[in-house]
């Protein structure tokens, strides 16, 4: 009920950033389920997979710098633009080159096109939204992202598989990217409708590079410490689910989309609830919560027992690990001044991007060179140190939240 509230409150920003949103996520449902098994399929092993996908999430990381630049300098609606035209080139191109190069020059536009929307997102829910809104807001923000990458993952499967009928697996693949490819343009009709605030200063590259020697306080540092240590873990076996599924357990990439799609319906299903559970346990705990009651979904996924039971492994651990999110987007975001959100976003960005690269790397190495399980091993020991890093940072928070919760009762 409340969110129906506040989905009324929206002003025409926020909407249509919302259809954006979707989008986007469509976009990268595609190319994070379907690159790995395209590769694959014209010959290349687990090992140039993970480069081509680190080297796609190292160009979203860095190129949140020059996105932060370009959202300050020309606007929000020409950046958003400029975006998507960089994500629509390098789907349709990527599966119309052979050389490793190339396949990397077209990951690399993917990435830079993406950068944009992850640079924006926490800024511009901040700039459009009232603050009792924002918990609320951020959480849809999450479902709607994640539906899209249902959306990716479920109807890619069928249609590859349907199409799998008639023509070759790779051809079918490449389908599924000339569509993807056509909603990266049609997200140029809503962004169209958007309009930049009226109090908007463009700065220049020297201001924007002050803005982030500005922010460097021990809060934010921290923040970024435990973003890294995430970032590492879930690269290190999140970008292989796909190929995890089709080549350890031998089955369709119908089946595939359908168990990716249906994990994601937990991050759907987590954001809905989320805003409950903050004000129950408060924002903090519902962190620490949420990413510790995952780690034993992550575990059994190393040690399926069928399709049914790896199924809700993922449905759990892809719900509990993310349905925070939108909390921890809150956090960040009062970590700074009004002015220096959009730094504040893109050096998370970076950091969450380079650190999710870093995994990517590692994880395809240890895929190729030892087992599919090894990474999920790294994966647990790392969300643990995460979460008591989190822990840390906001101890005082904890104690506070302890002390309202014991008077209530």
């Amino acid at each position: 009920m409340e969110t129906i509230k506040v989905i009324k409150k929206l002003n025409r920003n926020m909407r249509m950033f919302l259809i954006v949103n979707l989008i986007e996520c469509f976009v990268m449902g595609v190319f994070n389920t379907f690159v790995g098994i395209y590769l694959k399929e014209i010959g290349y092993g687990e090992h140039f997979v993970g480069y081509v996908l680190s080297i796609n999430t190292l160009v979203i990381a860095f190129g949140s710098v020059f996105s932060a630049y370009f959202l300050e300098k020309i606007g929000r609606r020409y950046s958003f633009m400029m975006g998507f035209l960089f994500t629509a080139l390098g789907s349709i191109g990527i599966i119309f080159v052979k050389s490793k190069i190339l396949i990397l020059i077209m990951s690399t536009l993917v990435g830079f096109g993406l950068s944009v929307r992850a640079t924006a997102e926490g800024m511009f829910i901040t700039e459009n939204t009232e603050e009792e809104d924002r918990v609320a807001v951020f959480s849809l923000s999450y479902v709607i992202y994640n539906m899209g990458y249902v959306l990716a993952t479920f109807l890619g499967g069928l249609i590859s598989s349907f199409m799998a009928h008639y023509i070759d697996s790779k051809t079918a693949v490449q389908i599924i990217f000339l569509i993807s490819t056509g909603m990266s343009l049609l997200a140029i009709v809503p962004i169209a409708l958007m309009k930049d605030p009226k109090n908007h200063i463009p700065r220049d590259m020297k201001g924007c590079m002050k803005a982030y020697k500005n922010i460097m306080k021990k809060n934010v540092i921290a923040f970024m410490i435990y973003y890294a240590i995430i970032g590492i873990g879930a690269g290190l076996v999140v970008p292989f689910f796909s190929i995890y599924l089709k080549y350890s357990m031998n089955i369709s990439d119908a089946i595939v989309g359908t168990i990716l799609s249906i994990s994601q319906f937990g991050c759907i299903i987590g954001g809905m609830i989320i805003p409950f559970i903050v004000s129950k346990v408060g924002r903090a705990r519902t962190v620490i919560l949420c990413q510790l009651v995952s780690i034993p979904f992550l575990l059994s996924i190393m040690f399926p027992q069928g399709i049914i039971m790896i199924t809700i492994a993922f449905f759990m651990r892809n719900g509990l690990m993310n349905m925070a999110t939108p909390v921890i987007q809150n956090l960040e975001m009062e970590l700074i001044e009004e002015d220096e959100r959009t730094n504040l976003s893109s050096l998370a960005a970076v950091v969450q991007n380079l650190s999710r690269a870093i995994g990517i790397t590692i994880g395809g190495f240890l895929m190729e060179q030892m087992s599919y399980n090894t990474p999920y091993f790294v994966t647990v020991l790392l969300y643990i140190v995460g979460v008591l890093i989190f822990r840390v940072i906001y101890k005082n928070d904890l104690i506070s939240t302890r002390k309202i919760n014991t008077s209530k009762k």
